[in-house]
Order: structure tokens, then sequence, then C-alpha cells
């Protein structure tokens, strides 16, 4: 993949994905923007993630997918105001700080809201 295919995928990934977690690299969360810019810098952090994005990667373990997900929704949840935000079919109402703690106890909500994320990151890598 050429700089040219790094900034083409950039570019068509929607605005609000460029500034989340997204690559991870000897532990650091990068995000497509971090990414792009160390890639056009040509430096060695730069050809680390460009080799990820080639491969449609966000590390270089199972568990890296887990740990971007669990920071991309941190992330994003800890920005929505505190008031409902999800509903299960039995009733029960989630603010984003429940639905952080469901994250972070493992719970079956948690999990599904992990599995969903890491599957919508693996589209945004395919993004081409």
């Amino acid at each position: 993949m050429t700089q040219t295919l790094v900034s083409q995928w950039l570019n068509k990934l929607p605005e609000a994905e460029k500034d989340l977690p997204l690559l991870l690299v000897s532990g650091n969360a990068y995000t497509p923007r971090m990414a792009y810019n160390e890639v056009m810098r040509g430096t060695s952090l730069g050809n680390q993630l460009q080799a990820l994005i080639e491969r449609g990667s966000f590390g270089t373990a199972y568990s890296d997918e887990q740990t971007i997900a669990r920071l991309r929704l941190e992330q994003r949840l800890k920005s929505q105001p505190e008031r409902p935000l999800f509903a299960t079919l039995s009733g029960k109402v989630f603010t984003p700080s429940q639905l952080l703690a469901e994250i972070q106890e493992g719970t079956s909500i948690g999990v599904q809201w992990l599995n969903n994320e890491v599957s919508h990151m693996k589209a945004l890598m395919q993004v081409r």
C-alpha cells in the first residue's frame, strides 16, 4: 500500500471515526489520523501502522481487538450526556456510565457491545 492509498483510506472514513483509536503498536493506541500523519512523515512507526492498515489488522494479537474496542467505547461513552442511551427488550435502561460498567465487568451486555464494536472496527479497516 502506498502513502496515496493510506490517504484514500483515511479520506473514506467517516469524520467521527478519524479521531477514535483503531490501531495498536507496542501497547500504544493510534487513531486513523495519527496513523496517516506518521505514514506521511515516513517514520518507522508510520511503516508499522501502514503494515497494519495493509493487513486490515488492529494490532498483532486478538486481545488487541478487545483493547482497542474498550478504548473506543470508553472514549465515545464518556462524551455522551448521562441520560438513558440503551434499552433492552426486558425493559432495562442503561446510561453511558452504566454501559461502561457493563463492559468493564464483562457482563453479557458488555460483551455484546464489545463484539459489536470489533465488528464495526473490522468494517472500518476494510474501507478502500
